[in-house]
């Protein structure tokens, strides 16, 4: 059940919303109740087995926080353990299950090619969330252990884990985030309604109109060098930027729709989604792209590995391998692999510049507009080429994809000497991929609605400054509208088979 379907728009969520405002006014306390009960029936939607898995995993690591909280730290926990022998065990037994259900098979591969023999493995069904609800387990035995958190009964840690808005693509919620919300749930109120309702239908916008169309040429690019079909370096590059942008439509508009779900149901969940192609360089992206996963991936692995106190060395090293580990967290495959070190890389030359300039003149010039949009520019090209090797299906699609565009890029002086002959449009798209001007036109589109106007979180609930930009939300007739009209034209597409991309993960 998608957010974006006609099951859980027109059937789901109006139900959901008619029982909540029934027992709010029957009985407060049972909207804990009403909460996880709708969760489990949204999860359950996926497969009866996945929601079972869900129970097991839920109930043991609840065990796991009991044990943690009551515990002694002198090894005389329960088989003789210390707090921290449960905790290492606790982690294994939430690593456990992710590792067989998502790199079983690319574990069988790998060994199938070093001993050269041939296994036919089949590989397990991928729970939905399981990546994302493994996390939060994570990050909250870990609390326990540091005594940040402590168990608040098993009803409010399944509930915190399983809350339909975030247990399938995130955000990566920790219980200090959600726990006190979670300890006054209230009835509707009419202007987070208002504004949840805003957020959800533009964020179905983006999803259905945007990303969903990008999709098309994005697809035909990729599948094109990844069956070895000729490609132009024009059209190599035009294929990588629709991905980039049906990518950061796709992901921003599942936030908008996960984070206007919460406000409907009076839940402030944490921002995950800050315009990151905004930035000026790949430590900001970080700070603006999957905001809590980086989190998660700063808190739990990069800073227990040393992070920065153990001298430059090590913290590159460090940033290398948390985001190798983050490659592997979004795919069992090389392609993944090699993109989180990618990224790792970049963020130890960018770290490395900013210490080189501390302190110096080319620190202030560096802030100066002109600077900041040759940054964005240059970072945002950086990112493009990324999103290549993460979106191809195998490293020889990504090899094909990455020669055609540098051929691109030495060929530039051809292309300006043809322009006055007339043979622009024969040499830039010589092939059918893509028709027409609608292509270009998404593409210009996408162009200014990242680069211009303000985030969906900044046009509804503001900056995290306290100021409001220049297009904001307000309930107003022509807001109203203006967010129908977009929703309405939303659900005319809606009925196009597609997924979020973060799914898969």
């Amino acid at each position: 059940m998608l957010f974006s379907s006609f099951s859980f728009i027109l059937l789901f969520l109006p139900l959901l919303l008619l029982v909540w405002h029934l027992v709010s006014v029957w009985d407060g306390r049972r909207l804990e109740v009403v909460l996880l009960f709708f969760s489990a029936a949204f999860y359950a939607a996926w497969g009866t087995g996945f929601l079972a898995l869900l129970g097991i995993m839920l109930g043991m690591n609840y065990l796991f926080g009991l044990l943690l909280a009551t515990s002694p730290d002198d090894g005389s926990g329960p088989m003789g353990l210390s707090r921290r022998g449960l905790l290492t065990v606790g982690l294994v037994c939430n690593l456990l299950p992710l590792s067989w259900f998502k790199y079983s098979a690319f574990i069988v591969e790998i060994l199938g090619q070093l001993f050269q023999y041939q296994c036919d493995f089949q590989a397990p069904t991928l729970p939905p969330g399981i990546s994302f609800y493994s996390f939060i387990q994570i990050a909250w035995l870990v609390n326990i252990y540091r005594q940040q958190t402590s168990p608040q009964g098993f009803v409010r840690h399944a509930l915190f884990s399983t809350c339909f808005c975030y247990v399938i693509s995130g955000p990566i919620v920790r219980y200090e985030q959600l726990g006190r919300q979670l300890e006054c749930l209230r009835g509707l109120d009419i202007d987070w309604l208002a504004r949840g309702f805003s957020l959800f239908s533009m964020g179905l916008a983006k999803k259905i109109i945007m990303a969903d169309s990008l999709a098309v040429y994005a697809n035909a690019i990729f599948n094109a060098a990844e069956r070895g079909f000729p490609l132009s370096p024009f059209e190599a590059w035009l294929g990588s930027f629709c991905y980039s942008f049906q990518l950061y439509f796709d992901f921003s508009g599942y936030t908008d729709m996960a984070l206007g779900l919460g406000l409907m149901l009076g839940l402030r969940l944490p921002e995950n989604f800050n315009s990151p192609y905004k930035a000026t360089g790949i430590i900001e992206f970080w700070r603006r792209w999957h905001i809590t996963l980086s989190a998660w991936l700063r808190d739990f692995l990069y800073i227990p590995l040393g992070g920065n106190r153990t001298g430059r060395l090590r913290q590159y090293s460090n940033l290398v391998l948390t985001m190798f580990l983050g490659g592997l967290w979004h795919g069992a495959g090389w392609t993944f692999i090699i993109w989180g070190f990618l990224h790792g890389l970049m963020l130890s030359i960018n770290h490395f510049f900013r210490m080189q300039i501390r302190n110096r003149q080319l620190e202030n010039i560096l802030t100066l507009l002109p600077i900041r949009l040759c940054s964005a520019a240059l970072t945002f090209l950086c990112i493009n080429a990324c999103w290549v090797i993460f979106r191809a299906a195998s490293l020889k699609g990504a090899l094909r994809m990455y020669t055609t565009m540098l051929e691109g890029v030495t060929s530039l002086p051809t292309l300006f000497s043809n322009v006055s002959a007339g043979l622009v449009a024969p040499l830039l798209l010589p092939h059918q991929y893509l028709q027409g001007w609608q292509p270009f036109a998404l593409l210009a589109v996408s162009a200014v609605l990242i680069w211009i106007f303000p985030n969906s979180h900044e046009i509804f609930l503001g900056r995290n400054d306290g100021t409001k930009p220049w297009l904001y939300w307000r309930p107003s007739a022509l807001w109203s509208t203006s967010l129908a009209m977009l929703a309405f034209t939303a659900l005319l597409f809606a009925s196009r088979q597609s997924t979020f991309l973060y799914f898969q993960f």
